[in-house]
């Protein structure tokens, strides 16, 4: 019998089967999560940094685009995680995706829960629609663990399973993998997954052959484990997700299509997954995760900021009250001139102030006012540079923790014209600004050393006493909670006012394509803004 040669070429594409074979299936899994596709393209590729004034159109925008859903390819890339080894992951599309939900289900329920002004019940009912474990679920309902994320590196031998096959048949029939499984849901105690650290590869070859019974392959694991013996094999059928990666991969898919397709088409599919944000949902349904495939309608615009109708007709005292406040001054510096002066006069008025009986304190705007923050210096970042997932977060959480943003409210001084009646307040703000009048005046080594505790939250041990008071970074989140509201939800007029107000609070980002330490850079661009 002779042998037939095989050409070089014909055995290079034979090699490469598999990874197309899994490639196809992964863009196969994702395509049910799309939409109302002219023409359903399976592609791929890399994610890139996208035109800056295109990406800024699509996150800042409401409008609709002329994509109503992303591609298969593109949604492939939100379901991969980082422990695939591939080109790209959802990480960085899982911030995006996190700082939309916030955002989105804030303003949802600043209107759905009108008569509630309490910050801590607002977060509370927030964390349970955002939340990992809310996020987990909806990713249990799409069954995106059984088919549709990848999270092992794919090895044709070890990893990978041919469409329309299984793992290896026992001898005495079933599957020596699902038996691996049902055996580990019986390890009481046991992590999930975690029989297959303590057994080997020899162990499922005697399970399948019938020289070793379940029970044996029990208490086999049980003594290794006793002993540290760690053994340790995949699986090829089946694949380990953990809660959060599932819950994760919600966010990033959340991301893609606020990516790719805007705002409303975003929220529209946040709705058929079971996020639905419409001013005609209520609160109970999306906790619930009701799901609907209706178009979302947004929140219609706030008017004002009066407790009633009683005391929207109290003009008197409103120009009373304002002239206390010192309106036109807060205009001046902030640059923006409110069209009602009500959501101006709630942004300042501190929960000890009785005298205002007109409109509520800030609380409210405060929780509105940080979501919009956070949403917008999320895609500024993002737009901005391409800095890796962890190096994002940590930069995010530098620009919007509450002590730079009280440093920068006593930076233009608008801490004069917040109105309270305790006493307590007052010292603690002079206090503050004593201290950072005091930290103006060292050299730059010293200031560099206080920033870096300022962004990590943390008092300075050789002033214990002085504390960055709360209410100041409240304050300037609730001013741009008043001002989003004011401008009719215009997120474009809220970046632009925060733009002038902090010039040089973006510098961080300066030099971030030259590697440079992300530490430095907050630095300098704190040190930077003192000196204004």
């Amino acid at each position: 019998m002779g042998v037939e040669p095989i050409p070089a070429g014909m055995c290079k594409q034979v090699q490469m089967m598999p990874w197309v074979l899994h490639r196809a299936n992964s863009l196969l899994a994702a395509l049910p999560l799309t939409q109302g596709l002219e023409r359903e393209v399976l592609i791929l590729g890399k994610e890139s940094r996208p035109d800056e004034d295109r990406l800024k159109q699509l996150i800042i925008s409401s409008k609709l685009t002329s994509n109503s859903s992303p591609s298969p390819g593109q949604m492939v890339q939100s379901l991969a995680l980082s422990t695939a080894g591939d080109r790209w992951d959802m990480e960085r599309m899982g911030i995006l995706g996190d700082a939309f939900l916030k955002y989105s289900t804030t303003i949802f329920l600043h209107y759905n829960m009108a008569d509630t002004c309490d910050e801590g019940d607002l977060s509370t009912v927030r964390s349970k629609i955002v939340g990992n474990l809310n996020l987990f679920h909806i990713a249990e309902s799409l069954g995106l663990a059984n088919c549709g994320i990848v999270s092992t590196r794919m090895d044709p031998v070890v990893t990978w399973t041919p469409p329309g096959y299984q793992s290896a048949a026992m001898v005495g029939g079933g599957i020596v993998e699902e038996n691996v499984v049902e055996l580990d849901k019986e390890m009481v105690g046991w992590v999930v997954g975690d029989i297959r650290g303590w057994i080997t590869r020899e162990d499922l070859e005697k399970l399948r052959l019938g020289e070793m019974t379940e029970d044996e392959m029990k208490v086999l694991a049980r003594g290794r484990r006793k002993e540290h013996k760690v053994g340790g094999v995949k699986l090829s059928d089946f694949r380990l997700v953990s809660d959060k990666a599932q819950a994760d991969c919600v966010e990033a898919m959340v991301g893609c299509y606020l990516l790719h397709c805007g705002m409303e088409n975003c929220l529209d599919f946040m709705a058929r997954i079971g996020i639905n944000l419409s001013s005609t949902s209520r609160v109970e349904e999306v906790i619930e995760r009701k799901q609907s495939r209706e178009k979302v309608i947004m929140q219609t615009p706030q008017k004002d900021a009066f407790c009633s109708d009683q005391v929207r007709n109290e003009i008197a005292k409103l120009q009373t009250l304002m002239s206390s406040l010192g309106a036109d001054q807060i205009e001046k510096i902030t640059g923006y001139t409110f069209k009602e002066k009500s959501f101006l006069l709630q942004a300042f008025t501190h929960p000890s102030y009785g005298d205002n009986r007109l409109t509520a304190s800030y609380e409210k705007l405060e929780f509105l006012g940080d979501a919009v923050l956070d949403y917008l210096v999320t895609c500024y970042i993002y737009t901005n540079t391409d800095a890796d997932p962890s190096r994002l977060t940590v930069i995010r959480s530098a620009l919007v923790c509450n002590n730079m943003f009280a440093s920068l409210l006593t930076d233009i001084q608008l801490d004069q014209f917040i109105l309270h009646c305790t006493p307590g307040i007052y010292n603690k703000i002079k206090e503050y600004l004593d201290d950072k009048w005091w930290d103006e005046t060292q050299p730059a080594e010293v200031k560099v050393d206080k920033t870096l505790k300022q962004i990590n939250e943390e008092d300075p041990p050789e002033l214990d006493m002085v504390e960055v008071p709360k209410v100041l970074g409240d304050v300037f989140e609730a001013l741009f909670g008043a001002i989003f509201l004011d401008s009719g939800h215009d997120l474009s007029v809220v970046w632009s006012v925060y733009r002038r107000m902090c010039p040089t609070h973006l510098n961080v980002l300066r030099g971030m394509e030259i590697g440079m330490d992300w530490n430095l850079l907050v630095m300098v661009s704190r040190v930077l803004s003192q000196d204004m």
